[in-house]
């Protein structure tokens, strides 16, 4: 099956669940890209930085985790879920592995 552009599984991802932090978009997408350049904290940062920006995700909280890092979490927007219309059929949220 082909992979989704990064910024939709972010979406796809996050679609039943409260609420994220970088970590576990990285821990939950890493067995998809985890051999991608493109996967690693900075840039998956960004992308949650630019979607929070386009009002596809909001900011819910914010956390220290033990190592002493400043956490952000986000939950997906109705601007979001509305996106995922756009999904080929076998990424839709019913479909979803």
């Amino acid at each position: 099956m082909a992979k989704l552009p990064m910024r939709f599984r972010i979406l796809n991802y996050m679609l039943d669940k409260d609420q994220v932090a970088l970590q576990h978009v990285l821990d939950g997408l890493r067995p998809e890209y985890g051999n991608e350049g493109q996967f690693n904290a900075k840039v998956i940062n960004e992308h949650l930085m630019s979607m929070k920006f386009s009002g596809l995700i909001d900011e819910v909280g914010l956390e220290f985790s033990e190592d002493k890092e400043l956490q952000v979490f986000y939950s997906i927007t109705g601007v979001g879920r509305s996106r995922m219309k756009y999904l080929p059929h076998h990424w839709a949220p019913q479909a979803r592995p």
